[in-house]
């Protein structure tokens, strides 16, 4: 009677347990999916550069690649902003500098598979400009996204602007006089300077990758001006694929440490 008693209970958790996974099962079968996706991240932020005779154009740009109509909502009238900084990380230029905009609800339909653009431009002559390697940013600024999540961080753009000028005009208060020659990752270069304690630094980059960064002595240290000159050396293998090697002269100020007159010359431009 014990050993029949024994397997009817046996048989009997068997049959809870199987019925509880079951339920589990079909609960988790059940589950709804959820509805609040992140559409922020199947929008794309695009920065276009165009360098002309008047100034620098940027074309500020999300794409919706998402498979529906979306809306951006705004707090304001500015919708975005473009800055550009140097390579010391000084600010150049700031679209939203200086202008007003209306505090009132703005909103943006982007359909899917289309992009919304707005326009930008640093007014720099050609020859006002200063060559060298800039950083352009262009920062979306929604308040909400419908639908989905809002992620700020998703809707800023970094690219690179490379600004050249005429190697004749190559010069500033501590530089003058450069010439380089070589390719291919060997270059020389000389010039004169006119530097505290007659020590200047340089680096070569394209504007992603610093190749190389070192600090050289002048014989006569400011207000003479002194002769410079010396050697660049890059393996072939770390040379960029396309892009422009930047050389940039400077020194280091006493008062703050920072960069100072810099002066930015291309070296090669890879293609």
């Amino acid at each position: 009677m014990k050993q029949l008693t024994k397997s009817l209970f046996a048989i009997f958790l068997s049959i809870v347990v199987t019925t509880s996974i079951l339920s589990a099962c079909t609960k988790e079968e059940k589950k709804p999916e959820s509805k609040t996706g992140n559409v922020s991240s199947q929008l794309k932020p695009v920065i276009s550069i165009q360098q002309r005779n008047n100034g620098i154009d940027f074309l500020a740009v999300i794409e919706n690649q998402s498979n529906h109509t979306v809306t951006l909502s705004f707090k304001s009238s500015k919708m975005f902003d473009v800055t550009v900084s140097n390579s010391s990380n000084k600010e150049v230029f700031r679209h939203s500098k200086g202008k007003t905009y209306e505090q009132k609800q703005e909103n943006v339909q982007i359909k899917a598979g289309a992009s919304h653009i707005w326009k930008s431009k640093w007014r720099v002559p050609a020859e006002e400009r200063k060559a060298g390697i800039y950083k352009v940013k262009a920062a979306f600024t929604p308040s909400k996204i419908t639908p989905g999540a809002l992620k700020t961080e998703d809707l800023t753009v970094e690219e690179t602007l490379t600004l050249q000028a005429g190697l004749g005009d190559v010069k500033n208060n501590s530089f003058r006089n450069i010439h380089f020659s070589g390719k291919d990752g060997v270059y020389k270069v000389s010039g004169e300077a006119r530097v505290f304690e007659a020590s200047f630094a340089y680096t070569v980059s394209d504007g992603h990758t610093i190749f190389v960064e070192k600090h050289e002595q002048t014989s006569e240290a400011a207000p003479a001006w002194a002769p410079f000159s010396f050697a660049i050396k890059i393996p072939e293998e770390d040379l960029p694929i396309n892009g422009t090697l930047m050389l940039e002269l400077f020194y280091f100020s006493p008062k703050d440490g920072e960069r100072t007159d810099i002066l930015a010359v291309p070296l090669q431009r890879f293609k």
